[in-house]
């Protein structure tokens, strides 16, 4: 695979850990994006946490896809080798609400993950920190499951969780216009919003310019054993309900996979990531 960076310093830092914090968006473009957040006012937000793909208005999925990708391309083009943007969202955290969380997960698998390297683009359009549910990641984790993994938002490690929550996950006090880039593979997830103002982030995700978008779909009502492949073009993710099957008159089914994932316990995560700094600290 080659390089997802211009930069062979953010390229290094980005192998290493999984992904990288720059500085990515001026304060007019963190404000547009805001300003089309406000305008647009239809975030689904029955629930303290919520993405803008949860919506069944399928104009407003649209007007925030095309709203973020517009006004991230740029920044794209200058940090990234030729990678093209696919769709993108907002997600939103209602103040002093504790079902605000985001549970720990992966990423969806975008395209075809033995060729290509699917890329999360997260950018909050305020600053975050302890209070308002900042974005935690896991250095290295990208090497833990390299299962395809579908767009049914399912986490196979439940039992792990407070381990690695205790051990392995960091915090990224990211600065609103500031870019977490990362590959869609590392474990984060993001607690509850504790303070008095709404979190709002920007999302998007993009691969190389000549990967083909996949759906790897999933009946999240009943989840088989093996997941459907599809190829499709980016819009169906926008045009159609979240967790939709793909229209095969416009999608084209390439095959079944079987669901699986990579075996883990608290020896093969230190085997991998290293002993945690607060494991190494504790007494003999």
């Amino acid at each position: 695979m080659r390089n997802v960076f211009n930069d062979p310093i953010l390229q290094k830092e980005f192998e290493e850990k999984g992904y990288v914090v720059i500085d990515f968006l001026n304060h007019s473009e963190v404000a547009s994006l805001q300003q089309l957040y406000n305008q647009l006012n239809a975030q689904p937000k029955e629930r303290g946490f919520s993405t803008s793909n949860m919506s069944m208005d399928a104009d407003y999925r649209k007007k925030v896809s095309d709203g973020i990708t517009n006004t991230f391309a740029k920044a794209v083009a200058s940090h990234l080798d030729n990678f093209k943007l696919f769709f993108g969202i907002f997600t939103s955290k209602q103040a002093n609400q504790s079902e605000s969380i985001c549970s720990i997960h992966q990423d969806p698998a975008y395209v075809d993950e033995s060729k290509y390297q699917g890329i999360t683009l997260w950018v909050p359009l305020i600053d975050t920190n302890q209070m308002n549910g900042a974005l935690e990641v896991i250095d290295g984790s990208q090497r833990l499951n390299n299962g395809p993994r579908s767009t049914l938002p399912k986490f196979p490690y439940n039992e792990l969780s407070p381990y690695l929550i205790e051990n392995y996950f960091k915090r990224l006090d990211i600065k609103a216009g500031q870019a977490y880039i990362g590959s869609s593979k590392v474990f984060h997830w993001s607690p509850s919003n504790y303070s008095d103002t709404e979190r709002v982030a920007a999302l998007a995700w993009l691969a190389e310019e000549e990967s083909q978008m996949r759906c790897y779909y999933q009946d999240f009502r009943n989840p088989s054993t093996v997941m459907e492949v599809f190829e499709l073009e980016p819009d169906y993710y926008i045009e159609t309900p979240l967790f939709s099957r793909p229209d095969e008159s416009i999608a084209k089914k390439i095959g079944e996979v079987p669901y699986h994932f990579d075996a883990l316990d608290q020896e093969k995560i230190r085997m991998i990531l290293g002993e945690s700094k607060k494991e190494s600290k504790l007494p003999v």
